[in-house]
Order: C-alpha cells, then structure tokens, then sequence
C-alpha cells in the first residue's frame, strides 16, 4: 500500500507562548498537515497540539527538535541525538529525519562538532558499510 503525506519542516525559534503554540496549531490544521518536523524548539510539551502526537528531544541547553505525527500514524524505531540536534524514527517503512544543525557563521566550533560527530551517527542508521566510509570522508572534507 502506497502512503502520501503532507509533510512541514519548520523551524519555530523556540515558541514558548501559548498563543504562538495555537498559531502553530491553526497551520498544521489549515494546511492539514501529516507529519511536522520541528527545528528549535525550547516548549516541552507539545501535547497541547489537538490530533498530533508529538516525538520530542530536547537538549541540555533547552532547545531541541520535534516530530509532529497525526495519531493515526505508526512511528517506530525512534533514535535521537543527545545534543536535541535530531531525531529519526520510521514511518511506515520510510526513515524520517530531522535535524537542526547550528550555524556555522555563528557557532564554528558547535558546527565542526556536529557535522563530525551528531550527524554521521544519526546518518549510520540509514547507510550501508560502503555509504559510512563516503560519509565519513565528506564530513572530514567540509569540516577542514
């Protein structure tokens, strides 16, 4: 069986009132949205969201990421980086990851670390022993 969804990823810099929380409500219901990928967010629970189930990882400075699902679909096989920076899970048979990377303008030393070490360690679930190497060699490439 052939499963299409509506998919957002959006960063919400770190909602916190409950009156932005309703604003995000209204647009995944407006736009009726299936899954939400959620990038910076410092609020918790999230369970206030009517008709989504919310996979939540936060990280030790507070802000982290989140995946929104409709109650209706299946999440398994949740992994999640420490940082808050990621979480993968799957969704009827299809990895789905969300990552928020820092920016490396602003945070070099934050940057170079997770490109070295958070996101090829969410990324080896998804690849063979012959994609890690290609992996490890890319990130060691841009992080010079």
């Amino acid at each position: 069986m052939t499963h299409v969804y509506r998919v957002a990823t959006l960063n919400i810099n770190g909602i916190t009132t409950a009156t932005r929380l309703r604003m995000l409500e209204e647009f995944l219901h407006k736009h009726d949205i299936d899954i939400a990928l959620l990038q910076e967010i410092t609020h918790p629970d999230l369970s206030t969201l009517r008709n989504y189930n919310a996979l939540i990882n936060q990280g030790m400075e507070g802000r982290g990421t989140a995946i929104l699902t409709k109650p209706e679909i299946t999440v398994t096989n949740i992994k999640r980086l420490p940082s808050g920076r990621g979480e993968a899970s799957i969704i009827n048979g299809t990895w789905i990851i969300n990552i928020y990377a820092p920016s490396a303008a602003e945070k070099k030393e934050e940057s170079e670390r997770f490109y070295t070490n958070d996101l090829p360690h969410i990324l080896t679930y998804l690849l063979t022993p012959f994609s890690r190497v290609l992996l490890e060699k890319l990130t060691s490439k841009l992080c010079r």
